[in-house]
């Protein structure tokens, strides 16, 4: 007997083994039992999904006599369709038989009667194929077919379908098949032909496939063909020419460890190995992306590119935010590779941009132990060069994923001992100077807050504070149609709680003018008494924007992980001021004055 392919070979031929595409199995189940079989069909859906398998499957099942059971693969109509010998089930390839004189001879044939069966089936395969006018010869007949016929068309592209036939057809969209459902798929058929593998052969196959299950079998055919018997992951690495993940991680270590010979030394191994650079930048983004997943889930399962151990080892030398610079340079490298005459070059720069990544200033800020004033101080022009000795503040797990606002001061051990740094990035960090702000600052400069000042204020924020009144601020809107807190209410609606204790309140805006609005001091007995309102509390609000809190991050995580995060933010307020009789006594059209402006309201009084 003549060798079948395994794809052939492990054809579904029941709609129960079909994999991936249950709401279609489903919907043409229903439709054979309950005898609601429509006219004309159309399968769309990417390579290798399953469109041609359940056609034929549907042809087998309306013209088996067990319909409670269809295709039952006994009867002889389901065994001569799966054999490919029955006369009424007609395959035309629209790809080579797509003129209006095949079209114009099968419309001919139609009109006569199936030969065995209760229904002729015509499958037409890649129908986006057929010309224009072979598209409306085709119309009338697929509308109104005689009875006996039922038409199922299947595509890759549907968007060149005319809209008149996609019209007169029952659509199902296939979809890719999910890769946990291709990995069970191929380990079935390695089962079956008694084949030895590792476990990453399937991952790895299920990967390629990218989708398609008969892609993922005719990748395991060519694999079993070269490894034999005994499958193991370097097999699929040699024949389809892709880097392992430790070769991707050595790369990653040359990166970090700014070894640029080692740079070169890998690029040069992978353009004579004639990998694909393409594939390899799409795998590098993967597998920094699956990094990034993990730190902020620490979620094993959701691990499908590297172990846990490999994981660590990038996030032991990268946080986080810098992994994804390092997608966003592959992602713009990506992007030229298609004008590109020598996508090796691109490849090599994108590598050198990421080593420098780390050459940039980084501001870390001295501790200083002097409490806070009532306005706290700002980015100046001014920087002293000499750095004050600090306590430095040890926090135990600096991989944490929580929230960076959440870090509670009382929970940090203040002791004498200097910082013991081991990597080269913690001594860069540790050799930066500290900005030491000029108290004789412009009154433009003074309502924005620094960098700095935000880190102290998250320093001291309080999580359980921030979460318990969240409910709370959402009253901010209630109080816009209100005369009285109209102005200070609209001007934090569109801000949200950055960091909050008992003493203030940081709110991230979306414009700078907004920020120094509310930060102005002839704005701040307003907000206090709104908060009154609102928190039950006198707070000092403070704003920032979405620049400056993106920043402050950054800045947080660097003084974190070295150990030399500041002291906590503490202001110092005075109580709040009572109001006056002649407060109280302000008119309505005082007020509205006051909040629009003098010379923008015109007031008519009816008599």
């Amino acid at each position: 007997m003549a060798y079948k392919a395994l794809y052939r070979t492990y054809r579904p031929t029941s709609f129960e083994k079909v994999v991936g595409q249950q709401h279609i199995v489903k919907t043409l189940q229903n439709a054979v039992l309950k005898h609601k079989i429509a006219h004309a069909y159309l399968f769309c859906g990417p390579r290798g999904t399953g469109k041609t398998t359940v056609a034929k499957l549907m042809a087998k099942a309306v013209n088996c006599p067990v319909t409670d059971k269809a295709p039952c693969n006994v009867c002889d109509s389901c065994l001569s369709i799966q054999a490919g010998t029955h006369p009424d089930i007609i395959e035309i390839d629209a790809a080579s038989n797509n003129g209006v004189d095949e079209i114009r001879d099968l419309i001919e044939k139609v009109k006569y009667s199936p030969i065995e069966g209760k229904y002729k089936v015509y499958i037409i395969d890649e129908v986006h194929m057929l010309s224009q006018g072979a598209f409306n010869a085709l119309l009338k007949t697929l509308e109104e077919p005689p009875s006996h016929v039922i038409f199922i068309l299947a595509t890759t592209e549907p968007h060149k379908v005319l809209p008149t036939i996609i019209s007169r057809c029952q659509r199902f969209d296939f979809t890719k098949v999910p890769q946990m459902e291709i990995g069970i798929r191929v380990k079935e058929v390695l089962d079956t032909e008694k084949i030895k593998y590792e476990e990453g052969v399937i991952r790895l196959i299920s990967q390629l496939a990218e989708g398609g299950l008969r892609d993922a079998l005719s990748i395991l055919e060519q694999c079993i063909a070269y490894a034999q018997n005994d499958l193991r992951v370097q097999h699929v690495h040699d024949i389809y020419g892709i880097t392992t993940v430790s070769e991707k991680i050595d790369l990653l270590d040359a990166v970090f460890s700014k070894n640029v010979v080692a740079i070169l030394d890998n690029v040069r191994f992978i353009s004579e190995k004639s990998f694909d650079i393409k594939r390899l930048t799409s795998d590098m983004i993967d597998l920094l992306k699956e990094c990034i997943i993990f730190q902020y889930t620490r979620d094993e399962s959701l691990l499908q590119i590297a172990t846990v151990d490999e994981v660590k080892h990038i996030l032991a030398k990268r946080n986080a935010n810098d992994l994804l610079k390092m997608i966003d340079i592959f992602i713009e490298t990506m992007d030229k590779y298609r004008n590109a005459t020598n996508i090796h070059s691109y490849f090599e720069v994108a590598l050198l941009k990421m080593m420098a990544m780390g050459d940039q200033a980084i501001p870390v800020v001295n501790k200083t132990e002097k409490p806070m004033p009532l306005k706290p101080t700002l980015v100046t022009k001014q920087v002293k060069e000499e750095v004050v000795p600090v306590k430095q503040p040890i926090i135990e797990n600096t991989e944490s994923s929580e929230h960076l606002f959440d870090v509670d001061a009382e929970d940090e051990e203040i002791v004498e001992e200097p910082v013991v740094l081991e990597s080269p990035e913690d001594q860069r960090l540790l050799q930066l100077d500290i900005e030491v702000e000029n108290t004789e600052t412009e009154d433009n400069e003074e309502l924005l807050l620094s960098d700095f000042d935000i880190v102290r204020f998250m320093v001291a924020g309080d999580k359980v504070r921030r979460t318990n009144e969240a409910t709370l601020w959402s009253r901010v809107d209630d109080y816009i149609n209100e005369i009285e807190w109209a102005k200070v209410a609209r001007m934090i609606s569109d801000g949200y709680i950055v960091v909050t204790n008992e003493q203030f309140v940081v709110l991230s805006v979306p414009y700078e003018e907004i920020a120094r609005e509310i930060n102005a001091k002839a704005n701040e007995i307003a907000l206090r008494r709104l908060m009154v309102e609102i928190v039950k509390q006198p707070r000092k609000v403070f704003a920032i924007t979405k620049d400056q809190e993106d920043r402050s991050i950054t800045m947080f995580k660097e003084l974190r992980n070295v150990g030399r995060l500041p002291e906590p933010m503490i202001i110092h307020t005075e109580p709040l001021p009572k109001i006056s009789k002649l407060e109280e006594e302000v008119t309505v059209d005082q007020r509205l004055v006051s909040l629009f402006g003098e010379g923008n309201v015109d007031f008519i009084h009816e008599e």
